[in-house]
C-alpha cells in the first residue's frame, strides 16, 4: 500500500511514465515468450508454465528483441525519475 501512496503524490506525467515503462517490460516480454515458443511450434502459453526457461533457446533475433525492450523501459522509467526534481 506504500506505492500507492507513493504514487499518488507524483505529478501526472510522472506516474504516465512509469507505468508506460512497466507495461511495456511486462506487455512485451509477455509477447516476446509467446511468440518465442510459437516458433519454436509450441504453444504459445507453454512458456507461462512454472520452471519454463525459455532463454536458453532464444535466436538473435529475439535477443535483440528483449534488448530493445529493456532499453525502452529503462528509457521511460530514466525520464519519469528525471522529473523529479
Amino acid at each position: 500500500m506504500r506505492a500507492f501512496t507513493y504514487l499518488a503524490a507524483l505529478p501526472g506525467l510522472q506516474v504516465i511514465l512509469i507505468l508506460l515503462a512497466a507495461a511495456t517490460w511486462l506487455i512485451g516480454g509477455n509477447i516476446l515468450v509467446a511468440l518465442h515458443y510459437r516458433r519454436r511450434g509450441k504453444s504459445a502459453a507453454s512458456g507461462f508454465r512454472p520452471f519454463a526457461f525459455p532463454f536458453r533457446d532464444f535466436d538473435g533475433k529475439e535477443w535483440l528483441m528483449m534488448i530493445a525492450l529493456a532499453a525502452a523501459s529503462i528509457t521511460l522509467a530514466a525520464i519519469a525519475m528525471s522529473m523529479n526534481e
